[in-house]
């Protein structure tokens, strides 16, 4: 795949790798598509490979207001609930998508991302089909800072493409993590770094909220996303490419469904 290289000595490298990086940004940046996604309100998706079911639902609440502003999505979108906030980040016209690879850009394509996000049968929802248009339209953003040539995702790849998804975010949304994950770990890290991190207010989070992560509702969400500098999308009109959801059912009970396990393959 065609792609281009950004180095820190360049006009358009992201500005908050420098500024929290210093030194230790990436040298190198690839990228292909419109790198002015990442000058919009960013947000990075961190989330375990499994999700009770109530901290999934809780998560969807938040996100009915989330996708009400003008953001950009950023994340590798593996686990089933990153997979999930992938495949709705279309939802409306104020959302762009930036998709974090731990491959290389000559091995990685936007076929291939996309192809291993929607995994049988995820592969059967119409967003697919959106994905794929603005793919074609050079409407998406794919970033990766691995060798070209790497065509392997290698844990160390891994970790530093999701913390670097961090680092370019104005806030990171962890919608679920449990003790002793690489994604509290990474939450951790966050943290340290004093970079705005928020996950939900149910109880199935206490351990993200022993941490001190902010847990919110879908009420209290917009006013942080705002506190952040975030800005509620000026006109949301339904058009051909928009994807409608119905509102979600009011949480039900506290009988905690079992937990949501597993991953897709790539």
């Amino acid at each position: 795949m065609e792609y281009k290289v950004l180095t820190p000595s360049d006009q358009g490298y992201p500005k908050p790798l420098v500024d929290r990086l210093g030194k230790s940004a990436p040298e190198q940046i690839f990228f292909t598509g419109p790198l002015d996604f990442l000058k919009r309100f960013t947000m990075a998706v961190i989330s375990a490979d499994s999700i009770t079911g109530l901290a999934l639902m809780a998560a969807n609440q938040l996100l009915f207001t989330i996708r009400e502003y003008d953001l950009n999505f950023i994340g590798g979108w593996h686990s089933v609930m990153e997979t999930e906030i992938f495949r709705l980040g279309l939802f409306r016209k104020n959302l762009t998508v930036t998709l974090f690879t731990a491959k290389g850009l000559t091995r990685e394509t936007f076929d291939s991302f996309l192809e291993t996000r929607f995994y049988p049968p995820l592969h059967e929802f119409p967003e697919r089909e959106e994905y794929f248009r603005r793919a074609k339209d050079g409407r998406l953003l794919m970033l990766s800072v691995s060798p070209p040539e790497e065509a392997k995702m290698k844990r160390p790849n891994i970790i530093n493409r999701n913390w670097l998804a961090c680092v370019l975010s104005d806030v990171v949304f962890v919608p679920f993590a449990e003790k002793g994950t690489k994604t509290i770990a990474l939450t951790k890290r966050v943290l340290a770094s004093q970079i705005p991190i928020f996950t939900t207010d149910h109880e199935d989070n206490k351990s993200l909220h022993q941490l001190g992560i902010p847990g919110l509702s879908r009420k209290s969400v917009g006013d942080y996303l705002e506190s952040l500098g975030a800005h509620r999308a000026s006109s949301i009109k339904e058009d051909q490419n928009q994807i409608v959801l119905p509102e979600p059912a009011a949480e039900q009970d506290n009988k905690s469904p079992r937990f949501i396990q597993g991953k897709l393959n790539f």
